[in-house]
């Protein structure tokens, strides 16, 4: 194959993966200037990971992106709080059963100060999990969450919901308990 066949092929291959723009690993001992918050002010690092406490926070790398990958977990019984991660105007958050460590429902809410009316919607049909790996992606006026929780690199369950009106870019994290961890976000242009 010549030179210029394989480079071809290597851009078109390329241009077919997602593009990863931004990511944090949260291992260091405070979230720095790349973290502003749109709602509350006491997320914090602990234990080399993301803590929301009370608080939307946005993440300014990736202003242009639409897709979030974060790793969600849940370290102790909780009363039904959540944490979440958005895109653009469209949120999900992940919360607990009550009285549970695990997270019993997956829920598309607009995110503050979208300014959208739409109400969105919760979802349960699924195996509650305590630990996940999750992407959310935004196109158009559809957010879609792809979740995987026996860290297998495969889909286990998949949700999406239309917002009746265009996403946009820009991600952040969020939650309203401290028992609620978030860890190892990626951030692109996901298709």
């Amino acid at each position: 194959m010549s030179l210029s066949k394989t480079l071809l092929c290597a851009v078109i291959g390329a241009a077919a993966l997602p593009s990863f723009a931004a990511s944090d690993n949260f291992n260091r001992a405070s979230l720095g200037s790349s973290w502003t918050p749109l709602m509350g002010v006491n997320a914090r690092i602990s234990n080399d990971k993301f803590v929301a406490g009370l608080a939307y926070m946005n993440f300014t790398p990736a202003a242009a992106d639409n897709q979030a990958t974060v790793t969600i977990a849940s370290t102790n019984k909780d009363l039904g709080h959540y944490a979440g991660l958005y895109v653009g105007k469209g949120s999900v958050k992940f919360r607990t059963g009550i009285n549970s460590r695990k997270f019993a429902s997956v829920c598309f809410e607009p995110t503050i100060l979208s300014g959208l009316s739409s109400p969105g919607q919760c979802f349960n049909t699924f195996t509650p999990f305590d630990k996940a790996r999750a992407t959310l992606t935004a196109t158009g006026t559809v957010a879609r969450i792809d979740i995987d929780t026996d860290s297998d690199g495969a889909v286990d369950y998949s949700f999406s919901y239309d917002f009746g009106a265009t996403l946009g870019t820009g991600v952040g994290l969020m939650g309203n308990n401290e028992v609620f961890t978030l860890d190892n976000l990626s951030t692109g242009h996901g298709v």
